[in-house]
């Protein structure tokens, strides 16, 4: 956010401009809010920019998306000329508070710079990975999703594509940061429905067809043993992940209360299936119905997060285990078929578990890091593939994860696919998935992979957010946490090898054990990522606790 000091002097143009509702609002906030909303304003995170939604210029509104609408598409004709204006963009939006409204201000922007727009069929809301595999399949120069993907119901986001269906790196979005400086008057920006159509329903068919026939191994077998419960959180997933689950012939239920689009996610505690109260209402169905598996996408569908019955009890299986599970697996398929290639790949983030490397090293698989984000994550992915070679995998810990790069975004409908498939051949092996996990850990050794999240609220969120990472960055090689001696170091913001600079620090205790630390790019959060290894399950659990309880003590 950028600082602006005249912020009664917005206040009151704003409060001139804007529609009666609006200026309701704005009427009953108080100084402080005042002063919090108009002194500052937007700038890309991780994943685009998001923000709760109210009227101002820190605010999610219309005004906020026909701003950085207009940026994008002076950023696009600007690169592209007009070849823009010959192929448009694409637009999804999710079941948020107002993004039907959003989405169609995005759309009459983009319209009025000349630049055709794509709407899905009927601008009925849709998921995030079908708009990347759309963008992707098409001759499209990119593409806005109008979403908050897991973040609670007042909050909305934009997101940015370019013409491959991979978010936009810093390059572009600091060229958008540019162009929105420019917009002075954001209730102005011209608006026209004549460059606007609509795309047909069969791209939603071909993306299902396109993960059946590029995700499976084996299409021709009976999986009507295998019980499944699923939830969508209020969200986009449940015609796709439906359609997909009838596929696949395994005996599903859906979660009524939560498989519908609800904008204020009223039946669910969290929309978010990093959260284990995502699971609660999926619990319930599944000890009624005696299921296997407790399947959950987060809002926009791109995050994918399990629970497996085991032993008689409902187990989550955490965003850093469930890549192993399906990492494992198809390495495995791969090999028993000889298809593994010399210059094959993988893809995780830094601070994604360092489990995965053995996995790939068992196999002869190449494995590359970027920084966090998927938009990094794909990046990587695709300059490699540029290079004649295969990515068989790319993910990150927080349940995203995509299979096959035809689709450059997180993609939770490639992951149910996948996990549907190994879930069934496991279980007819007798094996649950916490099973597997174990028989992996057992190979490799084990591993804790914990998560801890700071939420850090109030004006001066960003300075003490800085302050605990000032405090850690004075760390160094040769100096303790606890009884652990920090052997590596690694400052992404001071610069490590060719990555992009970035405020994350990681630490190697004792060159096996390792705590990964950076800011949210969407939240205000300080996430914190423990990678713990051990060679039995006993000492682990020891070594977890005593290295997370030192570095609590630490940062507080």
């Amino acid at each position: 956010m950028e600082e602006n000091k005249n912020w009664e002097q917005k206040y009151n143009y704003w409060l001139k401009n804007v529609h009666e509702k609006a200026k309701k609002e704005m009427e009953s906030f108080s100084q402080e809010e005042k002063e919090k909303y108009f002194s500052s304003s937007f700038s890309f995170g991780t994943a685009g920019i998001r923000g709760i939604i109210g009227y101002a210029p820190s605010l999610f509104n219309e005004y906020i998306i026909a701003k950085y609408t207009s940026a994008f598409g002076k950023m696009l004709l600007e690169r592209y000329g007009k070849f823009a204006k010959n192929e448009g963009i694409v637009i999804a939006h999710d079941n948020r508070r107002n993004n039907i409204l959003f989405s169609e201000t995005a759309a009459k922007v983009m319209s009025g710079l000349g630049i055709p727009v794509f709407l899905f069929e009927g601008n009925k809301l849709q998921p995030t990975p079908l708009l990347s595999f759309t963008i992707a399949k098409g001759n499209y120069v990119g593409g806005i999703n109008i979403t908050a993907s897991h973040n609670p119901p007042e909050y909305s986001g934009f997101k940015v594509y370019d013409d491959t269906g991979t978010q936009l790196l810093p390059k572009y979005t600091n060229k958008i940061e540019e162009f929105a400086l420019l917009e002075k008057d954001v209730f102005n920006i011209p608006q026209t429905s004549g460059n606007i159509r609509y795309l047909h329903s069969g791209i939603v068919t071909q993306y299902i067809e396109t993960i059946q026939r590029l995700i499976l191994f084996n299409h021709n077998v009976d999986r009507s043993d295998l019980k499944v419960v699923f939830t969508s959180q209020h969200g986009t997933a449940t015609p796709i992940a439906e359609n997909i689950l009838k596929r696949l012939g395994v005996q599903y239920t859906l979660v009524k209360e939560q498989c519908y689009p609800d904008p204020e996610f009223t039946n669910t505690k969290s929309p978010n299936p990093q959260n284990p109260d995502a699971f609660i209402l999926a619990r319930e169905y599944g000890d009624k119905v005696g299921a296997d598996i407790l399947f959950s996408t987060d809002p926009d569908a791109d995050r994918f997060g399990i629970e497996v019955k085991h032993n008689g009890k409902w187990v989550n299986i955490n965003g850093d285990e469930l890549p192993l599970i399906q990492l494992n697996f198809k390495l495995k398929k791969l090999n028993e078929l000889n298809y593994i290639k010399d210059g094959d790949f993988v893809v995780k983030s830094i601070v994604t578990s360092e489990a995965a490397r053995k996995i790939t090293q068992k196999y002869g698989v190449k494995m590359y890091e970027s920084l966090t984000g998927f938009k990094w994550i794909i990046s990587k992915a695709f300059e490699n593939e540029m290079n004649g070679d295969e990515c068989l995998f790319a993910w990150e810990e927080s349940y995203g994860s995509t299979i096959r790069t035809f689709t450059r975004d997180k993609d939770s409908f490639q992951a149910l696919t996948q996990v549907v498939e190994l879930a069934d051949e496991y279980k007819k092996q007798g094996k649950t998935l916490v099973d597997v996990l174990d028989d992996i850990f057992k190979e490799i050794g084990y591993y804790d992979c914990a998560q801890k999240h700071i939420r850090i609220d109030g004006e001066q969120s960003k300075e003490k957010m800085n302050s605990i990472i000032k405090t850690l960055r004075n760390l160094n090689e040769g100096d303790k946490i606890g009884a652990f001696t920090i052997t590596e170091k690694r400052d992404f913001l001071k610069g490590y090898k060719d990555f992009p600079v970035d405020n994350i620090l990681i630490f190697f205790l004792d060159d096996k054990n390792k705590i990964s630390i950076r800011p949210s790019g969407t939240e205000p959060l300080l996430r914190i990522y423990f990678d713990i290894t051990s060679e039995t399950k006993a000492q682990l659990e020891k070594d977890s606790a005593q290295i997370q309880k030192d570095f609590n003590n630490l940062i507080h």
